[in-house]
């Protein structure tokens, strides 16, 4: 039982090391050709992609936003999966998620 106390406060002291959940949405180029042929007035109604992309905050650099889908449970390796750098010129929103006071 001490030993449950002794971990459940490590992970409590941890938590405050969290980096925030966010959204970032973000422009991404999006492929045309479809693997056919398509005439220029195809390619000319083509759009590129708007996406979100949720994940840890790793940073939020001046030319880029870095975000982790995976990290050590206890912060205590400092590593982290999934990661993607976003550079700033395409992100058009930062969201900071939070808790639903229903789900707690």
């Amino acid at each position: 039982m001490k030993d449950l106390v002794k971990k459940r406060c490590y992970i409590e002291e941890m938590s405050n090391e969290i980096p925030p959940m966010v959204n970032v949405v973000w422009l991404d180029t999006n492929e045309c050709s479809m693997s056919t042929w398509q005439s220029k007035e195809e390619l000319l109604d083509s759009k590129f992609c708007t996406v979100d992309s949720l994940g840890y905050l790793i940073a939020d650099k001046e030319d880029c936003v870095i975000i982790a889908g995976d990290k050590d449970t206890y912060n205590k390796d400092d590593i982290y999966g999934r990661a993607q750098v976003i550079p700033k010129g395409v992100v058009l929103d930062i969201q900071f998620l939070s808790k639903n006071e229903d789900n707690n």
